[in-house]
């Protein structure tokens, strides 16, 4: 059953010990009672950088013995298959229940579950390491799981029957529909804006799938991230102006206002680009540049190959994007650090916000001056000690 972390809110950690890690419909087991720590890390460290995989770190108490998989009296063993339901690849999911909203703080996969025994055996706790979808995505290619038999969604005539990806020229949320089609991805675990440009038909089955997605992603100048409720989420290269126009909350010190424990800012050089080149496979090299931003800082470049954009025009309008977003430096938000223990106000905001959601920080200085900042979340971290009663939430930003 769900415990309480403290007066406000409750934890509930999830494995679905009894469904395969694939399946449409999970059935979930609450292992809360055992839960001593977590930690999550999901985004990309800034608006020029890749979305990573996200990961998760639950430790369970194990001192009855029951996450070990060489336990056949635990109440994780398969006494009729004579096997351990404690295996890697079993979905886990972990919530937070505060004000009577249940949210979903991180869904994904177990990749390992290490034991410790503390004290020469007087303590034993496993370490559940845990991966978003991500890592599933990327260890298949686009045909991988059409080669199945029997398996709903799938032919079971003849001994190997493929269901088969094909595509044609499509616009970019089209395509990764497809992907996901392709290798069978619960459409109730998506999150798909319409895209902006087209891509090009004939991807090969070997492609790989996360690789094949991430292309479309560069194609549209769009993002594609796990979201932490475990869905597909990919927002259009529009999207920051047409759907995230509004902040939806505002950090400061000052009345009304969210508090936060610390917050680093910088200004340097390390995400000027001043020279874009994009090439897409076929088309000639479409060249923007900066000279303003050149006389400033020196040349600055980066190229780009497209191999999914369709026309010049996309390739240059790629070009245009990359070069007004990055073209020119200022302070930004490198980190904010947040304690919700200190208000309650702030559980709504650590148990919700979202990547890609935008914000607004304001930052009172000695000087009696304050400096204002909206910025977009790339990351969110949590660390939690369910133990102890502790919990940082953490964010980086682009502007």
């Amino acid at each position: 059953m769900s415990v309480a972390f403290n007066s406000d809110v409750t934890l509930t950690v999830e494995i679905a010990f009894d469904s395969e890690p694939l399946d449409t419909s999970q059935t979930f087991t609450d292992v809360s009672t055992y839960i001593r720590e977590f930690s999550i890390d999901r985004g990309r460290q800034h608006d020029l950088a890749d979305y990573q995989t996200g990961t998760a770190s639950v430790v369970l108490d194990n001192s009855d013995d029951r996450f070990n998989p060489l336990n056949t009296s635990s109440p994780y063993y398969d006494t009729a298959n004579s096997e351990s339901k404690i295996s890697p690849f079993r979905q886990i999911r972990i919530k937070a229940l505060y004000d009577g909203t249940t949210s979903v703080l991180f869904r994904g996969f177990i990749q390992s579950y290490p034991e410790s025994f503390g004290g020469q055996g007087a303590d034993s706790s496993v370490r559940i390491s845990c991966v978003d979808a991500f890592k599933i995505f990327n260890l298949n290619t686009i045909g991988a799981r059409g080669w199945q038999l029997g398996s709903a969604g799938f032919s079971e005539l003849g001994e190997t029957t493929s269901l088969g990806y094909t595509d044609t020229q499509e616009l970019s949320s089209a395509r990764i529909g497809r992907l996901l089609d392709s290798f069978g991805w619960a459409s109730t675990l998506r999150a798909i804006s319409t895209g902006d440009l087209q891509v090009k038909a004939g991807i090969p089955l070997t492609t790989n799938l996360l690789t094949a997605l991430k292309d479309v992603e560069s194609a549209e100048q769009g993002q594609l991230f796990i979201s932490a409720d475990g869905k597909v989420t990919f927002r259009d290269r529009n999207y920051k102006k047409t759907q995230q126009f509004n902040s939806v909350a505002t950090f400061g010190n000052g009345s009304g206002e969210l508090h936060f424990s610390d917050v680093i800012t910088t200004l340097d050089d390390s995400k000027i680009v001043n020279v874009v080149s994009v090439t897409r496979d076929g088309g000639s090299e479409q060249l923007v540049q900066d000279t303003d931003s050149i006389a400033k800082f020196g040349s600055r470049q980066e190229s780009l190959s497209s191999t999914l954009n369709v026309s010049d025009a996309d390739a240059l309008a790629i070009a245009q994007q990359r070069l007004a977003q990055f073209s020119t430096t200022s302070v930004r938000i490198d980190g904010l650090i947040v304690n919700p223990l200190s208000d309650t106000s702030l559980w709504t905001q650590a148990l919700t916000r979202e990547l890609g959601d935008k914000i607004t920080i304001k930052i009172p200085t000695p000087a009696s001056t304050t400096m204002e900042f909206d910025v977009h979340i790339e990351r969110i971290s949590h660390s939690v000690s369910a133990v102890n009663q502790t919990w940082s939430w953490q964010l980086r930003t682009s502007s």
